[in-house]
């Protein structure tokens, strides 16, 4: 199985990705080119900056073929965040509640579904947000909740495709954030045959 994962680089520091893919014998590919992600069995779209009503068109390519291609893609905050305005779903521009200046808030949420099976119902987790899922893109299901109803988690109804609004990469509530993380090699051993 190629165990290469495209960890899509907007500018930051992806320390925590690389150690968290690597955990679960994934490496981790950091690039923004296209042809570097052609190499890549699966897509990780990290945490970063605002989106805007549209996707750089660069992001927005690199999406397109990993979803054409039906490779496994992983979303994390900013990235559940593109994956909804991809599949042609809106955001709220600011919610408050879920980012502070001192770091992640950590709060309760509800989970259904393949996030559940991963992070049991009512895990604890950690946010650092402040735009979120408005409306939902098309063929997209939410799995995820906060108490205040902001969707944090959410999978495609027919694509290899999981996102949470949350930070796997760096929890420490508790729950088990690998489980997002051995979630995706298990799609990629599927995809590639084993």
């Amino acid at each position: 199985m190629d165990r290469r994962v495209l960890v899509w680089d907007g500018g930051h520091d992806y320390v925590n990705y690389k150690a968290a893919l690597s955990a679960v014998g994934l490496e981790a590919v950091v690039s923004a080119d296209r042809e570097e992600a052609a190499r890549c069995a699966a897509l990780l779209l990290p945490g970063g900056g605002d989106i805007a009503d549209r996707l750089p068109p660069e992001e927005e390519r690199v999406i397109a073929a990993f979803t054409a291609a039906e490779k496994p893609i992983l979303g994390i905050c900013r990235g559940l965040q593109a994956l909804n305005v991809f599949f042609g779903g809106t955001l709220y521009a600011y919610i408050p509640g879920h980012q502070s200046p001192e770091g992640d808030i950590v709060h309760a949420t509800r989970a259904v579904g393949e996030l559940a099976e991963l992070v049991g119902t009512e895990p604890l987790v950690n946010s650092n947000h402040h735009q979120a899922v408005h409306r939902l893109g098309a063929g997209l299901s939410v799995r995820q909740w906060a108490g205040d109803g902001v969707i944090e988690g959410i999978c495609h109804t027919a694509l290899p495709i999981l996102a949470v609004q949350w930070h796997p990469e760096r929890l420490r509530t508790g729950a088990d954030g690998a489980a997002v993380f051995r979630w995706l090699c298990r799609c990629m051993e599927k995809t590639s045959g084993g």
